[in-house]
């Protein structure tokens, strides 16, 4: 199969004429290569029944991590769009900078699966629906790989500890009161007689009544003696000076408890709610602006921004295939290629549709 597209990266929307051929090259790819994986005469090898069992297998994960990939970015695109919408109106650059995150996308694919999808540029904005959840997926599943680790050598109840302060007129002033008084909560010898390990993200939510900002501390922490509220909320009380408010629970499910912590720092409904003033203060947040931090045994939980979005797992297995290389499903010739976010969305989903096999032996 041959496919000519533009091999260079690009910090924005592919231009029309690229676009206009990566549609054309697109619509034709659907229509050339339908041939299922393993069937009859068409295949390109014939396998045996461990094969073909291996095979279904891997198509089946493909198949529902490609699902769920498009889902996501399906779901995001309108809310994102709104976003645009309202910061173009009050900051040109900045909504330009958002518009063109994960607009573009490099494409790995041999017209039926895409094995390998990454965007061109991304703002890296927290309040950006796609970067902020994007990275909450890849913290995440390192926290939990952190977390198994430490468990192994240390003993202990995995606990899900909530901070509160009480709320603050600006953003900047709530996060750096809040940051201030868990470092002094942490230097406190009750702190480090009961947790042996932390990790926890700052969240904040915006009051529209009171025309205010809620900052809290989302902490996963291994308690090692049990510590019951009464006596978190006496010890945060004193390092804070007006605030008591805590809530600590047990975790059940680790991997649930990961995702609360590594959620969205503050709902994208709450940038629609905000007058001007405060929502520019959100985006105009210093850049590197720590949002996450760790401690004791779970101390110095890395994130690759590099990484690819995720269902790493799934797609990883392609990472050393490159432009010529044969598909590993269907043995056609892979080509790399630039698309738009919508086609990007596509192609996900024809990865996700289950192939026809059809009967050749009449």
């Amino acid at each position: 199969m041959t496919f000519t597209a533009t091999q260079q990266k690009s910090e924005s929307e592919p231009q029309p004429e690229q676009t206009s051929l990566v549609k054309d090259g697109f619509n034709s790819f659907r229509e050339t290569n339908s041939k299922p994986l393993i069937s009859g005469r068409n295949s390109a090898f014939t396998p045996s029944l461990d094969t073909v069992q291996q095979v279904d297998i891997r198509q089946r994960e493909f198949r529902a991590a490609s699902q769920r990939k498009s889902e996501r970015w399906t779901v995001r695109t309108p809310t994102k769009r709104d976003i645009v919408a309202r910061l173009e109106r009050v900051s040109a650059e900045d909504g330009l900078r958002l518009k063109q995150c994960c607009s573009a996308f490099r494409v790995l694919t041999c017209g039926q699966h895409t094995l390998r999808s990454y965007p061109t540029f991304r703002c890296k904005k927290p309040f950006c629906p796609d970067c902020a959840a994007e990275r909450a997926n890849r913290l995440g599943r390192q926290t939990e790989a952190k977390i198994a680790e430490a468990m192994q050598t240390h003993k202990g109840r995995l606990c899900l500890l909530t901070l509160t302060t009480k709320n603050a007129a600006t953003l900047g002033g709530g996060l750096s009161k809040l940051k201030k008084s868990f470092a002094n909560f942490k230097r406190k010898k009750v702190f480090k007689n009961h947790i042996r390990g932390y990790f926890g993200a700052f969240e904040y939510a915006f009051n529209p009544k009171t025309n205010d900002f809620h900052v809290h501390l989302h902490l996963i922490i291994l308690r090692g003696k049990f510590w019951n509220q009464s006596d978190i909320s006496d010890a945060w009380r004193d390092v804070t000076g007006d605030s008591f408010i805590v809530d600590i629970r047990e975790i059940k499910n680790t991997h649930k408890g990961v995702k609360e912590v590594c959620k969205y720092p503050m709902k994208p409904a709450d940038l629609m709610t905000m007058p001007d003033d405060k929502f520019l203060e959100v985006v105009k947040m210093k850049k590197g602006t720590r949002m996450f931090i760790s401690g004791g045994c779970f101390y110095n939980v890395k994130l690759d921004d590099d990484a690819d979005d995720a269902d790493d797992n799934i797609f990883s297995q392609f990472a050393d295939l490159t432009e010529g290389d044969a598909c590993p499903f269907c043995k056609e010739e892979l080509f790399d290629v630039l698309v738009n976010r919508q086609q990007h969305i596509g192609l996900h989903e024809l990865n996700a549709m289950p192939n026809v096999v059809k009967n050749n032996s009449s």
